[in-house]
């Protein structure tokens, strides 16, 4: 599990927490749930207060659990949890707020005459509260998704293993190695196939697990413009390519590679 997963996917999970919190609180209430901090709503405006309450916590919920899914779909899929947590955040946030309204005018006492002083006029200060917030915790999410995608991996070699630290790092026991091999041409060239799980960030940046029909299924810690590219080719599991933007470092490290048993 890489550091980057465990960030994205604790940061949903902690909005998770606090819309959690809003929903226990909206249905612990003995007065009517206001949408956000700012706003009041008054018990005359409300026919049912209860019902109202649980409809709220109702929503509230259901926006906790789906940035609880997408904190453990960043575990497995960090590319698709960002996607997720967008249109949670963005879009999701305008139907929040559609279905607030709804929940309100269901509820409303309709024989009470509002002044111009109601609460449904603080509302806006409210929503520009939310969308700053969120988009707050969005922005933060993302730099740390494309901070650790875009980072080049670190190789450590130790006494009997290779480790890449990296998104979708893996460490490889000397045992399982066959062959370390550099190909004078980069990831492009050779062919990277199509993602199944990793990431694929700007400027080139793969990381994680592709397929490709001449190289089979693969784990692949390069920048696909830039040659040459390091091939470690395992015993019985996925053959692993790593290229630095800088090919002098990718000569480096082959030549420290070669220092490998079995290399």
């Amino acid at each position: 599990m890489q550091v980057g997963n465990i960030i994205f996917a604790a940061t949903c999970w902690l909005c998770a927490l606090i819309f959690a919190a809003i929903a226990l609180w909206a249905f612990k209430r003995k007065d009517p749930m206001h949408f956000w901090s700012g706003t009041r709503i008054r018990s005359e405006e409300i026919s049912d207060i209860p019902s109202y309450n649980r409809a709220n916590a109702l929503m509230w919920s259901t926006y906790a659990v789906s940035m609880t899914v997408t904190g453990i779909l960043a575990l497995f899929n960090i590319n698709i949890a960002a996607i997720l947590l967008v249109i949670i955040c963005l879009p999701g946030l305008f139907v929040l707020i559609l279905v607030y309204n709804r929940i309100y005018n269901k509820y409303k006492n309709t024989a009470l005459t509002y002044s111009s002083h109601s609460s449904k006029s603080k509302t806006p200060k409210a929503v520009i509260l939310v969308i700053i917030s969120i988009s707050a915790i969005i922005i933060l999410a993302l730099v740390l998704l494309f901070s650790s995608g875009e980072k080049d991996p670190a190789i450590n070699i130790t006494n009997d293993s290779i480790e890449i630290r990296a998104m979708y790092g893996v460490d490889i026991d000397f045992s399982e190695i066959v062959e370390i091999s550099l190909i004078e041409e980069n990831m492009y060239s050779i062919g990277i196939g199509r993602r199944t799980n990793g990431y694929g960030g700007f400027g080139g940046t793969l990381k994680g697990n592709f397929e490709s029909d001449t190289l089979g299924e693969t784990l692949v810690f390069v920048h696909s413009r830039s040659s040459p590219t390091i091939k470690i080719e395992r015993i019985g599991q996925k053959n692993i390519y790593i290229s630095f933007r800088d090919s002098g470092k990718t000569r480096q490290l082959f030549n420290e590679l070669l220092k490998v048993p079995g290399a």
